[in-house]
């Protein structure tokens, strides 16, 4: 499969930022081809090319790193405003920049991370391969990849990985693996590295060209200064909102889908031209009941976005506390705070969206059902990201937190 090779370096004169006319065209655009993309199965890798040249993956670096220093809330409604035009492509950059939260969150205190946001500045992506199959609980932290001494200098790395969204669009790759002295490693390859195998065999049926399929890793050499963190399986988890970045990204895929419901909801009303001989009225733009379901359709977009922006405002805040406490971690308060508000979103969202996406066709009638309008990919697309954690345990940890305050799951899937 073809990868994409783009390595042009972002400049600020090239750099199209959210809500500007230019960013409207470049989503207009993606959007143009995101249904027809998704029907004949066509992985996006112009439209990924596209968002990396326009520095969207840039967003969150400062100015002295080169970027435009947006805020976390910011960069969460971008993140709504691509999924809105496609989210196969806007769940493309979750890891990518889940990575660049982490380097920004240790800059200050490990010369490697600048080297890696220099890389980012420089227009490259980073996807992910971190989860396996096999019979390892989910969110263990216990991994049959490899990662071991290489007698030679350096070390080696062997394993398979699935889930690796991202990967086939990336430049590079963090990948996580056991290594010889029972600890776990997250190492930085790229993704032409000799011995590395992207396989585009995700199967799913939505979400269906994210890159989310097996990473193969064989003898691939990794040096010292590729490795991030190599930390016991046991490590005490500190207050931190690593992972709440990670996991409101999904719902803001799910909020920019919703936005896209209501668009296409105004586009299939306004095309019919005829309404049923008992309707309240003659043409369907003028019927009262169809006005009234496109108004809760919006208004379900409209709070799902609040949402994620009212959750990613708490990010910042605990992000923003770090400066302040004594060993440089968020306050722990507000990390749980936006941990917890993080998983109120999903379990809102996950309850309203898919009803959503599915009153959608009733805009239509039969007619909507045509494959060729490819209205059912708001509903699987939203069924597939939803499924990346269980809501049920989502709701309970809620509630024995409020009960007992429980400590929340310490791990990248909750």
């Amino acid at each position: 499969m073809r990868r994409n090779d783009d390595m042009t370096t972002v400049e600020n004169n090239a750099r199209i930022l959210p809500g500007s006319p230019q960013w409207d065209e470049l989503l207009g655009r993606i959007a143009a081809g995101a249904k027809d993309r998704d029907l004949n199965d066509e992985n996006p890798f112009d439209e990924v090319s596209a968002l990396k040249r326009a520095g969207f993956g840039t967003l969150r670096l400062p100015h002295e790193l080169g970027g435009p220093g947006l805020t976390v809330p910011q960069l969460f409604s971008a993140v709504v405003d691509v999924a809105r035009a496609d989210p196969v492509v806007a769940h493309i950059f979750r890891t990518h920049f889940w990575f660049v939260e982490e380097r920004l969150r240790t800059v200050s205190g490990d010369p490697a991370s600048l080297h890696w946001l220099r890389k980012v500045a420089d227009g490259q992506l980073f996807g992910n391969a971190f989860s396996e199959k096999g019979s390892n609980a989910v969110g263990s932290l216990v991994f049959n990849t490899r990662l071991l001494p290489d007698p030679a200098g350096g070390y080696r790395l062997d394993g398979e990985k699935f889930y690796s969204t991202g990967t086939l669009f990336s430049d590079y790759l963090t990948v996580t693996a056991t290594t010889d002295h029972d600890s776990v490693a997250t190492v930085v390859v790229p993704a032409d590295r000799t011995g590395v195998k992207l396989i585009d065999d995700w199967d799913g049926f939505g979400q269906r060209r994210t890159g989310t399929g097996t990473t193969v890793f064989k003898n691939v050499a990794v040096t010292t200064d590729e490795i991030l963190a190599d930390s016991p399986y046991d490590a005490a988890a500190v207050p931190s909102v690593q992972y709440a970045s990670l996991q409101l990204f999904i719902h803001a895929v799910v909020a920019g889908i919703l936005a896209g419901v209501v668009d296409d909801g105004v586009t299939l009303l306004r095309s019919r031209d005829r309404s049923f001989s008992h309707a309240p009225t003659d043409r369907p733009t003028d019927d009262p009941l169809l006005q009234r379901l496109l108004g809760e359709l919006a208004s379900t977009a409209y709070v799902a976005k609040a949402a994620v922006l009212d959750a990613a405002e708490a990010i910042a805040t605990a992000t923003t506390s770090a400066a302040t406490t004594p060993d440089g971690n968020p306050d722990a308060r507000l990390a749980q705070d936006a941990q917890i508000k993080v998983a109120q979103v999903k379990v809102h969202l996950d309850a309203i969206a898919p009803e959503a996406a599915t009153r959608l066709l009733e805009l239509g009638g039969a007619s909507a059902a045509s494959r060729q309008k490819g209205l059912d990919r708001h509903w699987r697309n939203i069924r597939t990201i939803t499924l990346h954690n269980p809501v049920a345990y989502k709701a309970v940890a809620i509630g024995a937190n409020l009960l007992h305050d429980t400590p929340l799951p310490a791990n990248a899937y909750f």
